[in-house]
């Protein structure tokens, strides 16, 4: 009997879960800098993410907190679940990235902790080197 991985998830779960992710990052955000500057940053880490993943403007709507499930629908069937699940990983990174440039990775690390439940340090960051234009 052969050993197999975990199922890779689907489009549904792919979205519940960026979502869900953002939902919670967005409810850390809201209360210290207002709902259009939290809406501003998604927005700009969508558009940068957009330039790699160009289907990602169907599929996360600028005017929306949630991904479009006419959007994933919509996506060619041949497109996989591990390129869907990538691009909707570069719009949290370039978001995080974002706000990491403009509040600095110390006061950035505890948000993200408190949002998704996870530990990370500054020195795992440290090699990093990200530019925003």
């Amino acid at each position: 009997m052969g050993v197999t991985g975990p199922a890779s998830p689907d489009r549904a779960q792919l979205a519940e879960a960026f979502d869900t992710l953002c939902d919670r990052m967005r409810a850390q955000l809201y209360p210290l800098f207002g709902a259009t500057a939290t809406d501003a940053l998604f927005a700009r880490g969508l558009h940068l993410a957009t330039s790699e993943f160009p289907w990602l403007a169907g599929v996360v709507p600028k005017t929306t907190q949630r991904c479009a499930s006419e959007g994933l629908a919509a996506l060619h069937p041949e497109l996989p679940p591990e390129q869907i699940g990538d691009g909707l990983t570069a719009v949290l990174a370039h978001t995080f990235g974002l706000l990491t440039a403009f509040i600095g990775l110390d006061m950035t690390l505890p948000l993200v902790e408190q949002a998704w439940g996870v530990a990370a340090s500054a020195d795992d960051q440290s090699d990093t080197t990200v530019t925003y234009e």
